[in-house]
């Protein structure tokens, strides 16, 4: 079948008189109004018409809507500008060029300054290389518009975990791809985002679906203003910028999916053999990083918690060059962290924390069925203040109430034992 024959989408045509102007031509066969008549016959007369046997019916009629016609001459002035370029060496950053996009990467201005100066970490030990010296890190600055709807907000209450953030760190300075696995509410997606905020590097965050298609990955073709164009998805945007591409519940992706990744994790090109030459090849920014996250790492779900994660090919797992299990933190940092979030005092902090790793070793000791994280810690903070220092109703509401009637009962004995 020709080109033309894949011009006219539509799943069925409707009957509308002719004199409707829809942009539309009519087939003669059954009044039908269509872009492509040979489309048409195809989809549906294929038995008993063919495209010569109405040009001799109906001589003179016009095959083609002059919508199709623009398409298919934009489709030729496409292919010769990509026999053109073809004479010239690729440039990795054409793409953006040729369909007239500002690449806010390349305004972008590195900076090099010191891990603990850019992250507020003061002269502590952990900040420190080795040798007891700082660490270099690179920054950026002279975001445009483009970057910075995609720069992520800078909180100053987050407390990081350092020997985690270096790792982070780590894979940014040395574009190695990098996965953070474990319990939900642990900050993996925070502390990649916040490391993205603290040094200048825009961050594209997607989250998957057991229904995700490629198409929301790569991008599609899209009709805006009776023309059709190709809608780039958040990894070439992210890959032509030079910012942080963020597969978010990388192990609820499905196969299909996460194959798509395989050359981007290995710092190769991305071919999207739907789209129009341009962006056909997409070659990395020098800037551009990759990181993952989820529940799992790649195994499956071995706790009961997280249904709908897949166990991941063993290939494309191994492209992750850095893989690193986020646990909850030490009961100082813990409460640190519930202090800067809500204000409350160390007492009351260093309470609900201890009421956390209750909770936690009886999850390790199999005696109930559902462990807490820092986040329904916070809201129960939150909550307990709401209510006038009651923190069992805080923690009642963000977290107790989701467990079966026996473990909630176990759980808020625990409670009762510590706040009295």
């Amino acid at each position: 079948m020709s080109e033309a024959a894949t011009l006219d989408a539509a799943p069925s045509a409707a009957v509308v008189p002719a004199a409707v102007n829809d942009g539309k031509i009519t087939c003669h066969i059954d009044n039908a109004r269509v872009h492509s008549i040979q489309r048409h016959i195809g989809d549906h007369y294929a038995a008993e018409w063919t495209i010569e046997r109405y040009k001799q019916e109906f001589p003179g009629e016009p095959l083609l809507s002059p919508v199709a016609e623009r398409l298919l001459q934009e489709r030729a002035q496409e292919r010769a500008k990509q026999q053109a370029s073809e004479q010239v060496p690729r440039q990795p950053a054409s793409p953006a060029a040729i369909a007239g996009l500002v690449t806010a990467a390349t305004a972008l201005t590195p900076k090099t300054v010191m891990l603990n100066e850019a992250f507020g970490l003061g002269n502590a030990s952990a900040a420190m290389n080795g040798e007891g010296r700082p660490i270099p890190i690179t920054t950026f600055t002279g975001h445009d518009r483009a970057s910075l709807d995609y720069l992520p907000d800078l909180d100053a209450d987050f407390v990081f975990n350092i020997d985690l953030l270096k790792k982070v760190i780590i894979g940014f300075e040395l574009n190695i791809p990098t996965y953070l696995w474990g319990f939900h509410g642990t900050g993996k997606t925070t502390v990649l985002e916040q490391a993205s905020a603290r040094t200048g590097r825009p961050f594209i965050r997607v989250q998957h679906t057991i229904n995700m298609q490629e198409s929301e990955v790569l991008g599609q073709w899209t009709v805006k203003d009776g023309a059709t164009h190709f809608q780039l998805g958040p990894l070439p945007m992210a890959m032509i910028n030079g910012w942080v591409y963020c597969a978010d519940e990388y192990d609820f992706a499905m196969p299909a999916v996460t194959a798509l990744y395989q050359p981007v994790l290995e710092g190769k090109a991305l071919l999207i053999k739907d789209a129009p030459p341009m962006f056909r090849r997409i070659e990395p920014h020098p800037n551009f990083r990759f990181v993952g996250t989820g529940n799992t790492n790649g195994i499956g779900d071995e706790t009961g918690l997280y249904q709908g994660t897949l166990v991941m090919n063993a290939a494309n797992f191994s492209r992750f060059g850095i893989t690193e299990e986020v646990t909850y933190n030490e009961a100082k940092v813990e409460e640190s962290i519930l202090i800067s979030r809500t204000k409350i005092d160390r007492a009351t902090a260093s309470k609900i924390v201890k009421f956390a790793n209750d909770v936690r070793k009886l999850f390790r000791d199999g005696k109930i069925s559902m462990t807490v994280s820092p986040r329904e810690l916070i809201r129960a903070a939150q909550l307990g203040i709401a209510y006038g220092a009651k923190w069992q109703i805080g923690l009642e509401l963000a977290f107790a109430n989701r467990l079966s009637r026996v473990d909630k009962k176990a759980v808020m004995e625990f409670a009762q034992r510590i706040f009295g």
